[in-house]
């Protein structure tokens, strides 16, 4: 009886351990797999962050990616395009819809890389946002975002911000979509500080076009 009642205990705490090993190991993984290989987004922020140090700044495209392309297009909120508007506009073919339904990606800023006729990266920007009890709804700590909507009244682009010396906006407009090429590819970088209830700091790096030959707006 000692035997046959200590062999299940033993057998079952092998199983719990190897169990929390792999679990462990998994996690781990995905850890490295993160570190090894971030998101288009997260190595932007990551060049970013170091060029300006936080600071408010200008940035070329070309210099901040690793990989070459000869046009980087980006979309607001991927809803509003079909699968021939951005074939029409880029030249590629993209399954849109195939991506729109996962985790939400029809609210997220598409990018595109083209070089030599063919797409060569693609990614999905988030944002932080806030739900209408003011309650800041995240997923990660920092936040590569391009700036899409033009509200003369409010931030980045009030008194003091110093854009203002940069852009002059006279009027508030949207923004359909980016076209940028290697040699037009100058973009305003700005950082901004976005508080959780707990008081962590998120950080969001806002990108606005340089010049209107970068971007093409809504028909009014």
């Amino acid at each position: 009886m000692l035997i046959s009642t200590y062999l299940p205990y033993k057998f079952t705490k092998k199983v719990v351990l190897f169990s929390l090993c792999t679990t462990g190991i998994s996690i781990g993984a995905f850890y490295l797999y993160m570190c090894l290989f971030p998101s288009l987004d997260d190595q932007l922020f990551k060049a970013v962050k170091k060029k300006c140090e936080y600071y408010s700044c200008k940035v070329h495209l070309h210099e901040i990616t690793s990989f070459k392309w000869d046009k980087a297009y980006f979309f607001p909120n991927t809803r509003s395009y079909s699968n021939q508007d951005i074939k029409k506009i880029t030249g590629i073919s993209f399954d849109l819809q195939k991506y729109k339904t996962v985790d939400g990606q029809e609210y997220k800023t598409l990018a595109m890389f083209i070089y030599d006729g063919k797409l060569v990266k693609y990614n999905f920007f988030e944002a932080p946002f806030f739900t209408e009890n003011d309650h800041l709804e995240d997923t990660k700590s920092q936040y590569f975002t391009i700036l899409f909507s033009i509200d003369t009244s409010v931030y980045p682009f009030r008194n003091g911000d110093g854009f203002e010396e940069l852009i002059e906006f006279k009027k508030n407009f949207e923004i359909a979509y980016y076209e940028i090429t290697p040699i037009n590819d100058l973009l305003y970088i700005t950082f901004l500080n976005r508080k959780k209830y707990s008081n962590d700091t998120i950080r969001e790096v806002l990108v606005i076009y340089s010049n209107l030959n970068q971007v093409h707006l809504h028909n009014p």
